[in-house]
């Protein structure tokens, strides 16, 4: 008994040995207070840099958004050259066409007549006053084919110099265009990133929604402008231009032409740019961001509106539809209708105006 109890004593002498006091069991367990925290450090910072990574993704968004703003306006005053070289050559082309057909007339009308037909007419004269209206007859007709074959020179050479211009708005507007798609594609990656990124995170990014609205908006222009190499100019609306007036629609007096319905409404407007210029309005019109024009949702295209904001007013031609979004804006004015009002996003009032002799169809 005594030999067990001191082989006992000796085996716990061991144990002892091979385990000093206040040493722990090998391996942490999971309820380790300490290795809790450092989980949750852990996820923290992994959520911080997810997080820091989202914000830095965002500013760039925001950066190549803004970038792309510009480059589009630059793309838009491009479109609006191309449109006015395509109409000055369409222009000429019919004025060279129409110069060309009153020759071929003159030039039949004479093969018609012939040589005898005009000397039996200066032998049949039986006066000298008979002679001299026959002799001046052939004289101005043959100083007025000269004159319309030198007038067809010139609206060939004004043809070919237009065509040329037009050719080189094209040429200039290709690049850019090509430029504006490259980047499109580019803030689709971006903004899919950031998407995936936030979902990753179990993050709700607000302001994403409002950046993926503003490039498919992009988008939507985009595809509008790829219509323009195609030479199309657009609905002409000079004659509803022309009764802007002497100002352009600088005024607060009616202009001379138009008639107040004597309906008026107010809400907010707001403005719109160089992003749509040389693309196509609603009524088939191209948009010139620096003409009085305005889009509103509900009135007939071919009405105006006096519009009134700080003490000035606008008259603006409808030719467009719009705003869209926000109901409680009631009309988007051109640039230039907008930044002679002062018109950021505004409260406005707006007098319905009418052509004298009816909206046209």
């Amino acid at each position: 008994m005594r030999g067990k109890a001191t082989a006992l004593a000796a085996t716990l002498a061991m144990l002892l040995v091979a385990v000093p006091a206040g040493a722990s069991s090998p391996g942490p367990t999971p309820s380790d207070p300490s290795t809790v925290e450092q989980q949750l450090a852990d996820a923290q910072a992994s959520r911080d840099a997810q997080v820091a990574r989202l914000d830095e993704l965002r500013a760039e968004l925001d950066f190549l958004l803004a970038r792309y703003l510009k480059l589009e306006r630059v793309a838009g005053q491009a479109s609006l050259d191309l449109v006015t070289a395509s109409m000055a050559e369409q222009v000429a082309a019919q004025q060279l066409a129409d110069a060309q057909a009153a020759l071929d007339a003159r030039v039949r009308t004479a093969y018609e007549i012939g040589p005898g037909g005009i000397l039996n007419a200066l032998l049949g004269a039986e006066s000298f006053a008979d002679l001299f209206m026959a002799s001046e007859y052939t004289a101005r007709t043959i100083s007025a084919d000269a004159a319309q074959v030198d007038s067809l020179g010139a609206l060939e050479t004004r043809l070919a110099a237009d065509r040329l211009a037009a050719e080189a708005a094209r040429a200039a507007l290709a690049p850019k265009q090509l430029r504006l798609a490259g980047f499109l594609a580019e803030l689709r990656t971006e903004v899919d990133e950031v998407q995936r990124l936030a979902d990753r995170a179990g993050l709700r990014v607000t302001s994403l929604e409002r950046q993926r609205h503003r490039i498919e908006d992009a988008v939507a222009r985009q595809i509008g402008r790829n219509l323009l190499p195609t030479g199309a100019t657009g609905r002409d609306q000079s004659a509803l231009l022309a009764l802007l007036g002497p100002t352009g629609g600088q005024t607060c007096d009616t202009p001379e032409g138009l008639v107040d319905a004597g309906k008026s409404f107010s809400g907010y407007a707001s403005w719109y740019g160089w992003e749509f210029g040389g693309q196509s309005t609603a009524n088939g019109a191209i948009f010139d961001p620096r003409l009085f024009t305005a889009a509103n949702r509900w009135l007939p295209f071919g009405t105006f509106l006096k519009v009134h904001y700080g003490g000035r007013c606008a008259v603006v031609l409808v030719n467009d539809r719009g705003p869209y979004g926000r109901l409680e804006r009631v009309i988007d004015l051109s640039m230039a209708a907008a930044h002679y009002l002062g018109v950021g996003v505004s409260w406005v009032t707006a007098d319905i105006l009418v052509p004298a002799d009816g909206i046209p169809t």
